[in-house]
């Protein structure tokens, strides 16, 4: 099982998608977030009682920029928000790891998780696969992703773990700053020594 996470604005998914052409099963923590999150849910009804209805669309649906505004101003509602969210979360992949395990044995696994090294690892990867760009590289993207200002990016960052202390822990890292050919290229390498090499010990692609 792979692990892939990185800082904001890196392109973690764009590096999991990459795995994914190459055979992997992708398991999306974003995507995964976004169906508990549906209305109705146990996931929706929790965030509902901590945070009021306020939060709530129209439609009833969570606004989930309203609710990003009110954790990331308070890391006491952030914990909030992450001890409602993450348990939901990993229940879910690890019941689609056990369907994936049955149906595929042989498959490989990635889990694209922008806040693995924060649960404390509690995913049982083999190989950790931390995805890295310039600072500004990053504050482009999510100016134009998002709007987000550089205060922006530099205040939600603050609450992972520094991405030069990510790099430290990682068997592989994947310079996310070029052109999505040298992106693939640095994939498939990792790839190939994960697969086909297996992982000993702890090293970094350049």
């Amino acid at each position: 099982m792979i692990g892939v996470t990185g800082g904001i604005g890196t392109g973690k998914s764009t590096v999991a998608r990459l795995f994914g052409e190459l055979g992997a099963e992708i398991f999306d923590a974003d995507r995964i977030v976004h169906r508990l999150m549906e209305p109705g849910t146990p996931v929706w009804k929790k965030i509902r009682a901590k945070f009021g209805p306020g939060i709530l669309e129209p439609d009833g649906r969570i606004r989930r920029k309203r609710l990003a505004e009110i954790v990331f101003r308070s890391p006491a509602r952030l914990k909030a928000l992450n001890r409602i969210i993450h348990p939901a979360v990993r229940g879910s992949i690890l019941r689609d790891l056990r369907r994936l395990e049955r149906r595929r044995p042989d498959a490989a696994a990635v889990l694209d998780i922008p806040l693995l090294l924060e649960s404390g690892r509690v995913y049982r990867t083999d190989a950790l696969v931390v995805v890295t760009v310039p600072q500004g590289t990053a504050a482009q993207r999510l100016k134009t992703r998002s709007g987000w200002t550089r205060a922006e990016v530099k205040r939600r960052s603050s609450f992972q773990m520094p991405l030069k202390e990510k790099e430290k822990r990682a068997d592989f890292v994947v310079r996310n700053g070029g052109s999505l050919a040298e992106s693939r290229r640095q994939v498939v390498r990792v790839w190939k020594k994960i697969t086909g090499e297996g992982v000993h010990g702890r090293r970094k692609d350049d």
